[in-house]
């Protein structure tokens, strides 16, 4: 059922009490039955999640009073309230995201197919998430998978029970795959979003892996092709090469 325009739903008001421990996402206090679920300034008529936060009567009537023309004083603008809010509800829900990591594999049929292998490491509690590919050809933006099932572009969320392992694969373009064999540099990024127990949220940084193809040693003996993980992203390689006017 959908709210009316500028009310939330109460399904939203429990995640916003849960996610805040009820605590006031402005002081930090605990506030036990004294909270609200108010607006963040300038989104009054939105019933969206997005635009909700929990605060104590006396935080709510602060920001009530809030005038961006005032001449004195550091008001409490609409960024800081949600970078603060998101920052107690991390703070109250960090211990439900339990270890998770991810890697790019080879599949046994090799390119165009790549192997991705998903992993739940804790023991408690199971969650659920998002996973975006992207990938790259030197500094270009290739290919954003889009895969049937909405697998490896973020649509359909995974179910990782905990000590549990997800192998599963993907296609890239095969015109990728052919200008991988001309000696072009394949990259893939994998943008994962874990959801934990009460629905919130949780973006971890994006990790990346280089693919190395089949070559020979100085011994003329070959190599088998691999992946070898990235420590940053590649939106931030291709920003720094871009600064040094190479290519990655």
């Amino acid at each position: 059922m959908e709210s009316e325009k500028g009310e939330f739903s109460e399904e939203d008001k429990v995640k916003c009490l849960l996610w805040s421990a009820r605590h006031c996402c402005l002081c930090g206090k605990p506030c036990g039955l004294n909270i609200e679920i108010a607006h963040i300034p300038g989104k009054e008529d939105s019933s969206d999640i997005r635009s909700a936060i929990p605060l104590c009567f006396d935080c709510h009537g602060t920001i009530g009073h809030y005038d961006p023309k005032h001449p004195k004083g550091l008001k409490v603008r609409a960024e800081e309230l949600r970078k603060r809010r998101d920052q107690v509800y991390e703070q109250y829900t960090r211990h439900l995201v339990p270890p998770v990591l991810g890697a790019f594999a080879l599949h046994r049929e090799g390119l165009p197919r790549v192997g991705f292998n998903l992993a739940n490491h804790g023991n408690f509690p199971p969650v659920r998430a998002k996973i975006k590919v992207s990938v790259f050809l030197g500094n270009e933006l290739a290919q954003e998978i889009d895969d049937k099932h909405g697998y490896y572009s973020g649509e359909t969320e995974w179910h990782l029970n905990p000590r549990i392992e997800i192998r599963g694969n993907f296609s890239v373009e095969p015109s990728i795959a052919e200008r991988v064999k001309k000696g072009e540099t394949l990259r893939l990024q994998a943008n994962v979003t874990v959801i934990d127990v009460y629905d919130r949220e949780h973006q971890l940084l994006p990790f990346c892996s280089t693919y190395v193809p089949e070559s020979k040693d100085k011994s003329g003996n070959t190599t088998a092709p691999y992946w070898f993980l990235e420590p940053t992203s590649f939106e931030n390689l291709r920003k720094r090469a871009k600064e040094k006017g190479h290519n990655l």
